[in-house]
């Protein structure tokens, strides 16, 4: 079954037409998914001859690359005393890298918690808004935060039975 869908007051005279009425956005849902699924396919065609047509492209500028970079690397005694050579149309150059290598996360993880090194552990922290449904209006309030009621209509479409109209 479908997604609840929230609406604004609607203008039928009776149930039979609410019902018609449904039918109707069941058979636009099936309609919609069809354009959407025929525009998938193009875009997934688009996206293979974009693939297919850059790859030549691709190639040829990794190959350059290498070329700029193998004569940096044979040239590499003019870059000891500057890092870069500013040249017509661009900068080339070496710069210092560090890089942090961990082989196993959750170890890591464990040691530095056990060693205090908590600045060096990222935590993400968010209020849990569905934890704080089971807090009173008082406690809310208390933290900045309010309860929202709402009666909001909605409605389902019954895909199965549509199939048989």
């Amino acid at each position: 079954m479908a997604a609840r869908k929230r609406i604004e007051g609607t203008q039928l005279q009776g149930w039979d037409d609410v019902d018609a009425t449904l039918a109707q956005i069941g058979q636009a849902d099936r309609e919609l998914q069809l354009i959407e699924a025929a525009a998938n396919e193009r875009i997934e065609g688009c996206k293979q001859a974009m693939k297919q047509a850059a790859q030549p492209v691709l190639d040829r500028k990794a190959a350059l690359e290498l070329a700029v970079k193998e004569y940096c690397d044979a040239n590499r005694a003019e870059f000891a005393k500057v890092k870069t050579k500013t040249l017509t149309f661009g900068e080339v150059g070496y710069r210092t890298s560090t890089k942090i290598m961990i082989k196993r996360v959750a170890e890591t993880l464990q040691a530095l918690k056990d060693l205090a090194f908590a600045a060096c552990i990222r935590t993400k922290e968010e209020p849990d808004k569905e934890a704080m449904k089971a807090l009173t209006d008082e406690q809310l309030a208390e933290v900045g935060a309010a309860r929202k009621v709402e009666n909001v209509f909605g409605y389902t479409i019954n895909q199965e039975r549509l199939q048989g109209v």
